[in-house]
């Protein structure tokens, strides 16, 4: 009798030590469909920089656990909610993931209409760049100016000169990269996803030590005048 009641102890015990340091798992792709780099996380992690995934994540596969994704570090920021199973494609939420952690209990879906709130309003924004492009205000080819980026704040790291559009900054092994630039001439629209889609910002001629939101989420860049 108190062999078994001390080995149900034991598993009581075990069961609950495992709870403590939850079971969660999940592994993050830099491509869709499960392709490019991988990392697994199976433990919160404040800030993907220190795992140099940052802003990197286009596809997931949650093995277990319910897992908190948001956009900024320290879980701020918009965020969105991931449930076990597969997620060939993050779609407006790719190369956006900075932080994430398992959720135990209850979730603020406030938080997923955060995230709703700032898509809406990109997509605004996105119509009235396609009504200017149609008017003539974005064209697409080089007017001669120039700028270079860096892998890193403050002008440190790899560089990349560019004087001419670029639809697809992979094809230059540059994309989700950028941290500061220098524009040496020439206004630019940067942009966080391939054909100039996406959250834009416009860059006058002048110098960028720290990109803050857009860092390492350039995708593609062209001079608009």
């Amino acid at each position: 009798m108190l062999k078994h009641t001390l080995r149900c102890a034991l598993l009581l015990g075990a069961a609950m030590t495992a709870e403590l340091a939850g079971a969660g798992e999940l592994t993050l792709y830099s491509r869709d469909d499960y392709l490019g780099r991988s990392q697994t996380v199976r433990d919160a992690v404040a800030d993907l920089e220190t795992l140099r995934f940052n802003d990197t994540t286009q596809s997931i596969r949650v093995r277990s656990g319910r897992w908190e994704a948001c956009e900024e570090a320290d879980f701020r920021g918009a965020c969105f909610l991931l449930e076990a199973g597969e997620y060939p494609s993050l779609d407006g939420r790719a190369n956006k993931i900075t932080s994430l952690r398992e959720v135990r209990g209850g979730w603020d879906r406030g938080r997923d209409r955060d995230w709703e709130r700032d898509r809406d309003r990109d997509h605004d924004w996105e119509g009235r760049r396609g009504h200017d492009h149609e008017r003539g205000r974005l064209p697409g080819r080089a007017l001669g100016g120039e700028l270079t980026f860096y892998t890193r704040d403050d002008f440190a790291g790899r560089s990349l000169t560019v004087r001419n559009s670029s639809a697809d900054l992979r094809e230059r092994d540059f994309n989700d990269t950028v941290q500061s630039v220098r524009v040496r001439s020439g206004y630019w629209e940067v942009c966080e996803d391939v054909g100039f889609r996406g959250r834009c910002r416009t860059l006058e001629p002048g110098e960028y030590a720290s990109l803050e939101r857009m860092s390492n989420r350039i995708s593609s860049v062209r001079e608009v005048r």
